[in-house]
């Protein structure tokens, strides 16, 4: 066995530092340019992967430009410090993570000046002996157009820039909008009647549902996204405009169209927070791409004829060109990409719809394509509570980071491996939340004052008083919430699938949905739910440790087991026993809380044996009260957050708050 000293190590070190990182951080830029954009079609593992490489690629070209200007000023050393700006200039796929980083534009336009300053400087030491000045020239050109193109879709990104420029107007790249809004010129022609109300008036404004229609009217309504993400009021004008790109005259394929063109705005949001593609299809965009294309060929073909006469090591000489033809062929991937791009068919559409596009190229970008595209994740995260109790942590692991302060991170561990996914179908899932969130605006104009009036309905129906009706109308978001999720979880694991008609397995499915994503969206992402939300921490943890205390006193292996047992409890002959001293100990009390209020559990359980006594349970109706319940969320969740999720992979109720801010519903409806 070799063993190494630490001067071999220092040495190897000194040798192969520099080559070494550089190797690096063209495999990190190789990576973000292939992967990046799959943050938006992926989520989970995607994500955090490409948030590692993200931070890497910085780090490691700063990392790398320090240790070639403190190594020395060798002709190659020389060469290879402009490469490094060139990769901090990044990718076109991908230019900030998160919003956060396009607010920081002025701190990267001063690293911007710092690291093009400190690399002309190191060049200028050693310039009038350097053989290879030409190339080094070169490619510090094409470093200071990456990196300056990078900072402007920083810049063009931020929100106070992007609220001053994406304006909405009659146009948007380049596309008119549908004919039928030239008499929309004042607001004294519009009818005076709510959007969500259609009748012959109104109907005549709405767009159609060809392939050209929907990509016209998903172009408008993304230049209107700029009210909906700062928060300014719409006019009454810019409402029914809104309304009436975002509806089709063909109500068949209402939900279909609607989803189409909330897909495309999105992902045009995505790549104007995220990307270089608003500055790249610009004129000047383009010209500074040319250059920095000709920049790169221009410095591999002088640096293969200096070579020639220029004595180099041989791994630094084909490293040199590993550089140089990996430049070029990030830049051709780049551009390939840029053409098949949302922004570049939006911002080209008359090239596409002219027909002088090349055959090979309109086989992947004609429009009926480009409609259909896939966009987002298509995927709805899932987690129950029932699932989540069951599969708890050991009693030695929970002590264990409670000890190490870990608590958090072993919680959201255990909510990683219960989550589940299930795939988001167009029909049934979506085309029933589309008609059932249209008519939840049509009914109530005013979503974020609207108390759960569909819960009240069903509650004094099934004739449900004292404990259940109490606890909906004193408790907060998080209680109502969680009352709903369990009765539900409760009468799905409570129910025989076969014995349900067809129809009834439909809302079954997307009621089972839509319970499991709301509880998920409360444990893994509680800031997309952070304005409902009041201390859902502590009702959640009272919940869980009721439910695990009940359970905790007979055997349950499974999720079937565990809600077998909760159904088939009397609560009222337990509460008894705790109170004349029966078996159950006396700080064990399901039926009440240190408030005065009931337990969750208690009434959840009371909902759902009231539910399955109406002949079945009434599956649609419960759906009813879960679009309430989501509307209400998405309708309070802040802007900001929901402009975070397109680079996320997507989020359902990110979809359903656009629909409730097209159709006029929520904080900014105007028809009051």
């Amino acid at each position: 066995m070799v063993f190494l000293d630490a001067e071999s190590i220092k040495k190897l070190w000194d040798t192969w530092n520099i080559r070494g990182l550089i190797i690096l951080s063209l495999l990190v830029q190789s990576f973000l340019v292939l992967f990046a954009s799959m943050r938006k079609k992926r989520g989970g593992k995607w994500v955090a992967m490409i948030w590692v490489a993200y931070l890497l690629a910085d780090w490691v070209a700063t990392f790398t430009i320090g240790l070639i200007l403190r190594t020395g000023s060798s002709d190659i050393l020389v060469l290879w410090a402009p490469f490094l700006l060139l990769h901090l200039g990044g990718p076109d796929s991908i230019t900030s993570y998160s919003l956060e980083d396009n607010e920081l534009w002025l701190r990267h336009l001063l690293g911007l000046l710092l690291q093009v300053g400190s690399t002309i400087y190191f060049i200028l030491q050693s310039f009038s002996q350097n053989k290879l000045w030409l190339s080094t020239l070169l490619v510090l050109l094409s470093g200071i157009i990456k990196y300056a193109e990078r900072n402007y879709a920083f810049f063009l990104a931020s929100f106070e820039r992007f609220g001053s420029s994406w304006v909405p107007r009659d146009w948007a790249a380049g596309l008119p909008i549908p004919v039928q809004f030239q008499n929309l010129g004042t607001a004294d022609h519009l009818p005076r009647i709510l959007p969500v109300d259609i009748d012959i008036h109104m109907d005549s404004f709405l767009v159609d549902s060809d392939p050209k229609s929907i990509l016209q009217a998903a172009v408008y309504l993304f230049g209107s996204i700029k009210n909906l993400l700062l928060g300014p009021v719409q006019s009454r004008q810019q409402t029914a405009k809104s309304f009436a790109n975002f509806l089709s005259r063909n109500t068949d394929r209402a939900a279909e169209n609607a989803l189409r063109k909330l897909e495309i705005e999105l992902s045009l949001l995505y790549e104007v927070l995220h990307t270089k593609l608003p500055v790249v299809v610009s004129k000047i965009g383009c010209v500074c791409r040319i250059l920095n294309l000709v920049c790169i060929l221009g410095a591999l073909l002088s640096f293969s004829l200096v070579k020639k006469h220029y004595k180099l090591e041989e791994f630094d000489t084909w490293l040199t060109f590993g550089l140089l033809i990996g430049a070029l062929a990030l830049d051709f991937i780049s551009v390939i990409l840029l053409v098949f791009s949302d922004w570049f068919a939006v911002a080209h559409f008359h090239i596409m719809e002219s027909g002088s596009l090349p055959k090979f190229i309109t086989r992947f970008i004609n429009i009926n394509k480009f409609i259909n595209r896939h966009r987002w994740s298509n995927e709805v995260l899932q987690l129950n509570f029932i699932t989540y109790l069951v599969k708890d942590n050991p009693h030695w692991l929970k002590k264990m980071a409670e000890f190490l302060l870990l608590k958090s991170l072993l919680e959201a561990i255990k909510g990683i491996r219960c989550q589940s996914s299930q795939n988001f179908k167009e029909d049934p899932h979506w085309r029933f939340i589309f008609e059932e969130v249209i008519n939840f605006c049509k009914t109530v104009p005013r979503i974020k004052e609207v108390w759960f009036e569909r819960s009240f309905k069903i509650l004094e129906e099934f004739s449900i008083l004292g404990p259940v009706e109490r606890i909906i109308k004193e408790s907060d978001y998080t209680q109502i919430l969680l009352t709903w999720h369990i009765a539900t979880e409760l009468s799905f694991r409570g129910e025989d699938e076969q014995c349900s008609s067809t129809g009834s397995n439909d809302h079954r499915a997307i009621c089972k949905l839509l319970s499991d994503y709301m509880f998920n969206l409360l444990m893994m992402k509680p800031a997309m739910m952070a304005s409902v939300l009041n201390d859902w921490k502590k009702v959640f943890d009272d919940t869980y440790a009721e439910t695990e205390s009940f359970l905790s006193r007979s055997s349950v292996l499974n999720e079937k087991d565990a809600s077998r047992k909760i159904l088939s409890t009397d609560f009222d002959e337990l509460a008894k026993k705790v109170e004349f001293g029966g078996d159950f100990d006396a700080d064990y009390q399901l039926t009440s809380r240190d408030d005065g209020k009931r337990s969750v559990l208690f009434a959840a359980r009371e909902l759902a044996t009231h539910l399955k006594r109406t002949d079945g349970y009434p599956w649609e109706r419960i759906n009813w009260v879960w679009v309430e319940l989501i509307c209400y969320a998405a309708a309070n969740c802040k802007p900001n957050v929901h402009a975070q999720q397109p680079s996320k992979g997507g989020e359902l109720l990110t979809f359903i708050w656009l629909c409730i801010r097209f159709v006029g519903g929520g904080k900014y409806y105007y028809f009051i």
